[in-house]
């Protein structure tokens, strides 16, 4: 076993020189190697990797780091995982490197907690001061203490601020308070700008980040990162945070091009041949996906659609995503209405039973994050029927997660991890289910999720004819809690339109139901704000609810119940419908002639 053992760490040297004699060119040969060395198999498999000696544990931190760089971050976390069960045997100098790896992933995967609980582990182990970490050395010479700052070596000097960063980034996402040392430098500047922006205070964030910078500028030439990159999209969210969407559009499309500069410099400074630490520099996904978002709340749904089919090849898993990509398509279809209406020029444009409730369908949820917004859109002709795919993945995968968090006890879990100096570090969990690029998902945002998809999936089925579906989705959403009563209102009115279409009349009505009112508030219908929402008042709601339950008595051959039901729907948003369903009971009880009158008073050009 030993022999080996040393012919594996013989061989793990050879290709770790080869690869270095590449300039660090070589990766995929590089992790090929390292592949048939572990034995590792199907990483994506196993919850951690099992690593049989210690002496083996380089060679799995050398395999990690390539994942690392190449953005396969859960498979990096789980080798990393692995190595951290031999923590009792590893020398300090390797722990460093182990620990700050394992942190930076931790945080790039939205592990907070755990990046958290490491690092402070790691300070124990290590012996690591705050002071000394996150004060400089002019700092700390003017502390309390009045200690002259140790002499470091170049490489001890790296270390702090790698750690230092770390420290502060991981203190920032967990919302504990955090001392970011008085330098001028990008790296700050932006942790100082996130400070503000976690603090609400907009202004003070956008000021850091315009500042003149004295480092040397972060290049991806030789720190695998752009700092123009970063702080363009960082800019883009604090105007899109302040409803400055156009301009918030601007920056996201600014940081593109940054992006897409920088790794043009960089490939044609290594003759097309990335180092490892250049390999998975782009941020395109993650700013196209604030991009996507952005314009959405521009109305430019098929620009909006272009940018977010970019980031789903790397967050398929992300509801919100596949959320995002249906609301386009249910814009463009809206957008699509419109213009058949304004093309309309016809003295009828509406028949009764046209379902008028479809008109404020509402946008489904209010998220955060979104370049290039020109070109002809790869939207699909058939735009709710594509609405429909994404949906049903969307409410798939919260359907899942739901699972996950009902299964497991935010307080108290009992995991099959291992302890890490006497602490379960890895039983630490986030507050919910993770969503990358989005923050994790507690067990109430994965409701509030799955409430908006019920809700665009019963409106898309509605609209594509398949009745049955809709009204599942529909009392899928009533049988949820503590829904807004806009959502609320809107789940009774399509599963009323598809009991119609169903040929339910009767229960149709029992959904139009006017006790049903009591049960709604005019606040959430005050506080809606959105371009296809102009129902901001009870009254509004009642008057739509009102005329569709007038609607359906009119279908079932109630006409004096349903002209009566009519009369008490007065309301400029239902005003024109309202007229032409008295227009149809006149007509129905055979009025002619007050029929003429009433298309005389509204139309007297034609008489």
């Amino acid at each position: 076993m030993d022999t080996e053992i040393a012919e594996i760490k013989a061989a793990h040297n050879k290709a770790v020189a080869d690869f270095y004699k590449s300039e660090l060119t070589k990766c995929d040969q590089f992790k090929k190697t390292l592949l048939s060395l572990s034995n590792l198999s199907d990483v994506q498999s196993v919850p951690v990797v099992d690593i049989s000696s210690t002496n083996l544990c380089p060679l799995y931190y050398n395999y990690a780091v390539v994942l690392f760089h190449q953005k396969q971050l859960y498979s990096a976390l789980k080798i990393m995982t692995g190595i951290l069960q031999h923590v009792d045997h590893l020398n300090n100098k390797f722990l460093e490197k182990v620990g700050l790896l394992t942190v930076c992933i931790l945080l790039d995967t939205n592990h907070h907690k755990k990046a958290d609980q490491l690092l402070e582990m790691l300070q124990n182990r290590l012996n690591i001061n705050n002071d000394d970490i996150l004060l400089s050395d002019d700092e700390l010479l003017e502390s309390e203490q009045g200690r002259k700052p140790e002499e470091l070596d170049e490489e001890q000097e790296i270390y702090r601020n790698l750690f230092r960063l770390a420290l502060i980034r991981s203190r920032l996402l967990n919302r504990k308070s955090v001392i970011i040392p008085l330098e001028e430098t990008s790296n700050f500047s932006i942790l100082k700008a996130h400070q503000f922006y976690l603090m609400n205070d907009f202004q003070m964030s956008a000021k850091e980040l315009s500042k003149q910078f004295k480092n040397e500028v972060v290049t991806v030439k030789k720190y695998g990162e752009d700092q123009n990159v970063c702080i363009a999209n960082n800019m883009g969210l604090i105007h899109f945070n302040v409803k400055h969407y156009s301009l918030a559009v601007r920056f996201f499309q600014q940081a593109l091009l940054f992006d897409q500069k920088a790794l043009e410099t960089a490939r044609k400074d290594f003759s097309n041949q990335l180092p490892l630490h250049c390999v998975g520099a782009t941020k395109r996904p993650d700013i196209l996906y604030n991009l996507g978002i952005a314009l959405l709340y521009l109305q430019r749904p098929k620009d909006a659609f272009d940018c977010l089919l970019v980031p789903l090849n790397v967050y398929h898993k992300n509801p919100r995503l596949w959320l995002r990509l249906a609301e386009a398509c249910i814009m463009v279809h809206k957008q699509h209405l419109k213009e058949q209406e304004s093309q309309n020029k016809n003295i009828v444009s509406s028949v009764i039973g046209s379902g008028v409730h479809r008109k404020f369908v509402i946008t489904p949820s209010q998220l955060k994050y979104s370049v290039d917004d020109t070109g002809s859109s790869a939207i699909p002709s058939t735009s709710l029927e594509f609405a429909l795919l994404c949906l049903r993945n969307a409410l798939t995968l919260v359907n899942h997660y739901l699972q996950i968090s009902n299964t497991l006890d935010m307080k108290s879990v009992k995991a099959d991890t291992f302890e890490v100096f006497g602490n379960n570090w890895n039983k630490t969990l986030d507050d919910g289910v993770l969503c990358n690029p989005s923050k994790p998902l507690s067990k109430a945002a994965i409701e509030k999720l799955r409430m908006h998809i019920l809700t665009a999936s019963s409106y898309v089925s509605l609209c594509l004819g398949d009745y049955t579906i809709s009204l599942q989705h529909a009392k899928e959403l009533l049988k949820m809690e503590n829904i807004p009563d806009t959502h609320k209102m809107l789940a009774y009115l399509y599963s009323a339109e598809s009991c119609i279409m169903l040929d339910k009349i009767p229960e149709a009505i029992s959904f139009l139901d006017p006790k049903l009112l009591t049960e709604l508030k005019s606040t959430d219908f005050e506080t809606r704000s959105s371009p296809d929402w102009n129902i901001n008042t009870l009254e509004a709601a009642s008057a739509v609810f009102t005329y569709n339950l007038a609607v359906s008595l009119a279908i079932y051959g109630d006409y004096e119940l349903a002209r009566t039901t009519v009369a008490l729907s007065r309301h400029p948003i239902v005003t024109f419908h309202v007229k032409m369903l008295e227009l149809y009971l006149e007509m129905q009880s055979g009025n002619v002639d007050k029929c003429k009158k009433m298309i005389a008073l509204d139309t007297p050009q034609y008489f």
